[in-house]
């Protein structure tokens, strides 16, 4: 019987991810605002997965850990190219 786990649950899980995604995003970028985005947006995509919740602990936090790092590169992409056109952008 395969049951949907509820969202409270779900919600538990992101949560638990979601300082080390933090984390990781800080790391790379050395920005709070970029590395909190890139959380943002990592957290609305593995919630839109729910094979991702069905995964083993250590399988969720590889794939966060991708995800995230996914995002962060590009968001950096997007700001380096945004400053590149505009100079002020600091």
């Amino acid at each position: 019987m395969d049951r949907t786990m509820s969202f409270g649950h779900q919600l538990e899980i992101l949560r638990g991810l979601e300082t080390y995604g933090y984390q990781v995003a800080h790391y790379l970028l050395q920005e709070d605002d970029l590395a909190l985005d890139a959380v943002k947006l990592a957290l609305l995509e593995v919630s839109a997965k729910e094979d991702f919740f069905k995964e083993e602990i250590l399988s969720q936090r590889a794939e966060w850990r991708r995800t995230v790092m996914r995002h962060a590169i590009q968001l950096k992409q997007k700001w380096l190219i945004a400053k590149q056109k505009n100079p002020i952008l600091n």
